[in-house]
């Protein structure tokens, strides 16, 4: 005999990454002291990488420097988007 499970109808139509980017994230809650969610996290840990790839790239050819910028830029407008302030 196979087991099912059954899901809300609500649920059928989100996938599992939809609702695991819904969910809260408890160690940037817990840093921030406000609820924020996967996608907030995500998006906040990518604009912390693009920082950090931006410093180190300064010191590289300026070209590169200024693509890295842009990502930093776009990582930005990503955040306050996806509703941080």
């Amino acid at each position: 005999m196979k087991n099912q499970v059954v899901l809300p109808a609500s649920q059928v139509k989100e996938s599992r990454i939809s609702l695991w980017l819904n969910r809260e994230n408890v160690l940037f809650s817990s840093i921030m002291e406000e609820k924020v969610s996967n996608r907030q996290a995500v998006l906040i840990s990518q604009a912390l990488a693009s920082f950090s790839i931006l410093t180190c790239s300064v010191f590289t050819h300026w070209l590169v420097a200024v693509l890295f910028l842009c990502w930093f830029i776009v990582s930005l407008y990503l955040c306050k988007k996806g509703g941080l302030k």
